[in-house]
C-alpha cells in the first residue's frame, strides 16, 4: 500500500513540475512578445516624429 502511495505522490510531483514548467515558459513567452510589441511602438513613434519635423520644416521653409 505505501509503495502505492509513493507511486502516486512520484506522479502527483512530476504533474507540479510540468504544469510549473509550461506556466513559466508561458509567461517568459508573453513577457517577450510584449517587449517586442512596445519596441515596435516606440519606433513607430520615433518615426512619426521625424517625420513631423521634416513636415514643419518644409512648412516654415
Amino acid at each position: 500500500m505505501s509503495q502505492q502511495s509513493n507511486q502516486g505522490s512520484q506522479v502527483s510531483d512530476a504533474f507540479s513540475q510540468t504544469t510549473l514548467n509550461e506556466t513559466i515558459s508561458l509567461m517568459m513567452q508573453n513577457a517577450v512578445t510584449a517587449q517586442q510589441n512596445m519596441q515596435m511602438v516606440m519606433s513607430t513613434s520615433a518615426a512619426s516624429c521625424c517625420a513631423l519635423i521634416v513636415k514643419l520644416g518644409q512648412q516654415g521653409a
